[in-house]
């Protein structure tokens, strides 16, 4: 009975501790309002370097890899600040990865990246096969094992 009692008052000792986190911050205890203070201290990265943030979701240089994540390459630079606007200031629930993702992206980084979008060629992976240049490694193979 001690046991499960000074375990019982740990627990709830513990919770009592956790913090809430609220839609305003963001990773590194930052508000937004404390990011865009932060940020225009320092140069700007390049535009190349801030779209390479994008990659994990829509692919090397904005080459989109199914149907659902959009190509940025080649995307309307209007359409690009467009949308990221909209990710940015609605409801973050309501778009959940890119209304997180754009919240501490500064107006000028978002127009940066759209030109940088804008310029570059669309390529779709997911309408067709894999462009030669690419080498799919086998341990990625959706279709091993299904014969």
């Amino acid at each position: 009975m001690k046991a499960f009692l000074l375990s019982f008052f740990l627990i709830a000792s513990s919770l009592g501790s956790i913090n809430t986190v609220t839609a305003k911050d963001i990773i590194g205890g930052l508000t937004l309002k404390e990011n865009f203070a932060l940020a225009k201290k320092f140069p700007m990265p390049s535009a190349w370097l801030l779209s390479a943030q994008c990659s994990a979701c829509h692919g090397t240089m904005g080459t989109e890899f199914n149907d659902i994540i959009p190509p940025l390459a080649g995307m309307d630079k209007q359409e690009f600040i467009d949308r990221m606007q909209e990710y940015k200031t609605k409801d973050a629930n309501q778009f959940i990865v890119m209304g997180i993702i754009t919240q501490p992206i500064t107006d000028e980084e978002i127009e940066a990246m759209a030109g940088f979008f804008a310029k570059l060629k669309p390529v779709s992976r997911s309408q067709g096969k894999v462009p030669n240049d690419v080498v799919v490694p086998d341990w990625a193979n959706m279709n091993q094992g299904a014969k």
